[in-house]
């Protein structure tokens, strides 16, 4: 099976590059620069502003059967203040890859976000109403639809992922992580609920997606609904580490301060596609679980080094 990631240096591309590989299935990434977290034979530095010409040319000879999206411009306040960018980033990309997609007959995956919900609903299906609180949004709504538009055969997955980036910016996980290792003291959000998957869960769901051939709009996420606090207390617990520096924190205090609106109910109700894949999403305990593992193998293959 040929597998194309599009961005591959990011949280989300490398990891997905990495789990693929570890499968023997052949993929690629199509990135626009090098990064230490991917290994240089399987990624493709591509430019983005001919991307349709590059990608076509590129699948001349190596036809892939899932292309998967993986680039967005996820930083709110970059994306307010770099509207242009920020819409050639979250859509017209995605437009692009829906157009290659169609023409190479290839499985198409568009990772959107859970980004539209600020409400006392403890989680959102597929249909339920969504608001647009900030320019982030606004671009991921519209890229799903332009989709959804261009190649109706094409999966959009809202979710919302954790894991270990391994580069020279941390991921959320990753600087959580490190202040409970180090004893920092950090502050975490208790009214800020997400349904958190881990990307190499998420990687693993993507193929069975592709094998039951799901079309439209999925939540692929944890089955359970979390706030920032208290996931931040499970992960001291599962990895063994002092809690004691971990400090609640309000998220409607922090938005009173900030000028920028963010969706704060971020829960996701999975029934859908637990339904279609005639199986059950991770709990959270697992999804930690997950990660624990992933670090532990990290930890040993630095020794083996």
């Amino acid at each position: 099976m040929n597998i194309a990631i599009i961005g591959g240096t990011g949280l989300l591309g490398s990891n997905l590059v990495a789990l693929y590989k570890s499968k023997k299935l052949d993929v690629k990434a199509f990135s626009r620069s090098v990064a230490g977290n991917i290994d240089p034979t399987y990624n493709q530095i591509t430019n983005f502003e001919n991307l349709e010409f590059e990608l076509n040319t590129a699948f001349v000879s190596w036809k892939p059967d899932i292309i998967i999206n993986a680039i967005a411009l996820v930083n709110l306040s970059e994306c307010e203040n770099r509207k242009e960018y920020c819409h050639k980033t979250n859509v017209k990309i995605a437009e692009t890859l829906a157009i290659i997609a169609k023409k190479q007959h290839s499985y198409y995956i568009h990772i959107s976000t859970d980004h539209y919900y600020k409400d006392n609903k403890e989680k959102h299906t597929e249909t339920d109403p969504i608001i647009l609180l900030n320019y982030y949004s606004t671009t991921k709504r519209e890229a799903e639809e332009k989709v959804l538009h261009l190649y109706k055969d094409s999966l959009v997955v809202r979710t919302n992922i954790i894991g270990f980036r391994k580069s020279k910016t941390f991921s959320f996980f990753e600087w959580l992580h490190n202040a409970l290792e180090k004893e920092i003291e950090i502050n975490l959000f208790y009214d800020f609920y997400t349904s958190v998957i881990s990307v190499k869960e998420l990687g693993v769901l993507l193929l069975k997606c592709y094998d039951n051939r799901l079309f439209g709009i999925y939540n692929i996420a944890s089955s359970e609904v979390v706030d920032k606090y208290s996931f931040g207390m499970q992960v001291a617990k599962k990895f063994k580490l002092s809690n004691n520096l971990i400090t609640k924190s309000s998220f409607d205090d922090f938005q009173r301060e900030d000028n920028l609106k963010r969706a704060s109910n971020l829960g996701l109700d999975v029934s859908k596609i637990e339904k279609a894949l005639n199986l059950h999403m991770p709990s959270i305990d697992k999804t930690i679980s997950t990660l624990l593992n992933e670090y532990k193998e990290s930890l040993n293959s630095e020794k083996r080094d």
